[in-house]
């Protein structure tokens, strides 16, 4: 949450007053010698706990609400069945989400302490990160079937124990395709929370139809639920059947309300506060696209139509800003304003090439098609 309020605002002040304690909610502490952490082993000490500001203890989460044992009585805050939303996962003193996260944390922590020059701090985060997810690939991966486990001595693998390590780009390349497959074997296997993660796993992966279907879904276990059953805002969870005391007002609901601009076209700061961003349109089968997207710097406008072997666009790139518009590289006639451009360059992203252009303030209607060799 601090770096991306960092990014999308550019102000420093908020990192630099902040950083010891965003230091210590890393969870560093907890971390044994491989870089795994645990809230398990004995290193949940009032002294740590006194560092990230918590009064009692704390434990592992993956997802919420949790499910309903055999032959037990279904509680107000609990799913019906055994696997809540959590599809089964096995906890384990070393969990792979918690895990997942740690690194994720670790990464972000290190570009905070670029940001601020703290140097030795920048090697520090960086180096303990790859000590993390060398141990999470190590010991939490199984090679054999190409997918994580839940966690350190289980061979249970749930969509969770997935989806955040791809969410985070742990996964290496030769293994994102099993890693996919597996994810959308589970379907929404998870709470309004964990659709977050999962949808950005799968923008990672190039897989914006199965997001996008993810999105429309008209499901027990959809956004179109939440608006069938009544509610107006986004709810605790995706209906009263998995959490039967769920509340109609809560905003870690509302995903695709980020994933929309973020991921499916892709608009994000790549120089804080907007001085340089990212257009990065992965629409999956939607044939047009409108979008205002407000920054620090303006009102930044994408307008997007997909016809059957081009796109145009319409972009609008607030004053003092910079755009970098990535289109997929089979489109080899590209034209800005009418004018015929060749690509700046070209980025790997997600499965496929990608060339890029960059673009100064101003309006813009961009054409890309194929064109018959």
């Amino acid at each position: 949450m601090a770096w991306q309020d960092y990014m999308h605002t550019g102000n420093k002040e908020f990192l630099s007053v902040m950083y010891d304690e965003l230091k210590s909610k890393t969870l560093i502490a907890l971390a044994r010698e491989d870089g795994l952490i645990s809230t398990t082993t004995g290193k949940v000490t009032p002294e740590f706990l006194n560092s990230i500001n918590k009064s009692g203890g704390i434990q592992d989460i993956v997802d919420w609400p949790k499910g309903t044992a055999k032959g037990s009585e279904q509680a107000g805050n609990a799913g019906p069945t055994p696997e809540g939303e959590r599809d089964g996962y096995v906890f384990r003193d070393i969990n792979t989400v918690v895990n997942s996260f740690h690194y994720h944390a670790l990464v972000l922590m290190s570009n905070i302490a670029e940001i601020l020059e703290k140097h030795e701090d920048r090697i520090f985060f960086t180096t303990n990160a790859e000590k993390v997810k060398k141990s999470i690939l190590e010991k939490l991966f199984d090679n054999k079937r190409g997918i994580f486990v839940d966690g350190e001595g289980t061979d249970h693998s749930s969509l969770h124990s997935n989806m955040f390590p791809l969410a985070f780009n742990i996964v290496p390349s030769e293994n994102i395709n099993s890693v996919v497959d597996f994810i959308k074997s589970r379907g929404m296997a998870c709470s309004v929370y964990g659709a977050q993660y999962l949808l950005e796993a799968l923008y990672n992966a190039g897989e914006d139809n199965y997001a996008l279907s993810l999105m429309n879904s008209k499901s027990k276990r959809s956004w179109y639920n939440m608006i069938n059953v009544g509610s107006t805002m986004t709810t605790e969870a995706w209906d009263e059947y998995y959490k039967p005391n769920l509340t109609w007002n809560h905003a870690w609901g509302a995903a695709p309300a980020n994933i929309i601009p973020r991921r499916l076209l892709g608009i994000e700061p790549i120089i804080a506060g907007f001085e340089k961003f990212r257009i990065l349109p992965q629409p999956g089968n939607l044939k047009e696209i409108n979008l205002k997207l407000p920054s620090i710097r303006g009102t930044i406008v994408c307008d997007l139509t997909i016809g059957e072997s081009s796109w145009e666009m319409v972009v609008s790139i607030p004053g003092n800003s910079i755009a970098e518009i990535w289109l997929p590289a089979e489109f080899n006639n590209v034209k800005i304003n009418s004018e015929s451009r060749a690509a700046d360059w070209m980025e790997y992203f997600a499965g496929s090439d990608r060339n890029v252009f960059e673009l100064q303030s101003g309006t813009y209607t961009i054409l890309a098609e194929l064109k018959n060799n």
